[in-house]
């Protein structure tokens, strides 16, 4: 069952095709804690995540797929995380989309879904998912605020 994470939606004062050209650059700058990135082609990439759950601090193993592509209209990347020697899974899929706003500004629609997550995964980390991918949502909005 699909578990909506967070989205959130924002306008830019860029045309469509300006924030598409923005988007890699900015997602990958605004991710909290990512280290260790490394790109292994044109759709994938692996890197760690440092994550800080109460009083424990740990790192995880992030893969990401680019699943759907349409430019300059939408973006969708599956990632797979585990932590913890295995005992912590989560696939989830974030997609961005943007549609053209009056004035030539654009409209980004972002939203990040759990596809998979077991029941130990949704009492431990669930809450610290949404704080992350809310808090890289406002990060993507205000990099693009700042470069359009």
């Amino acid at each position: 069952m699909d578990t909506e994470i967070a989205s959130r939606d924002f306008v830019v004062d860029a045309s469509r095709e300006r924030v598409w050209r923005l988007i890699g650059k900015v997602i990958l700058g605004s991710l909290p804690g990512m280290e260790e990135m490394e790109i292994l082609d044109e759709n994938n990439f692996r890197a760690m995540l440092r994550v800080k759950v109460s009083f424990l601090e740990f790192k995880m193993k992030l893969k990401g797929e680019i699943v759907d592509m349409a430019p300059p209209d939408s973006l969708a990347v599956n990632i797979g995380l585990e932590g913890l020697v295995g005992y912590f899974r989560m696939s989830q899929k974030v997609a961005l989309n943007m549609t053209s706003a009056e004035g030539g500004k654009t409209t980004v629609a972002c939203k990040a879904v759990a596809l998979d997550i077991g029941t130990l995964s949704r009492v431990l980390f669930l809450g610290q998912a949404r704080r992350f991918a809310q808090s890289t949502f406002e990060a993507i909005e205000k990099r693009l605020q700042e470069l359009a």
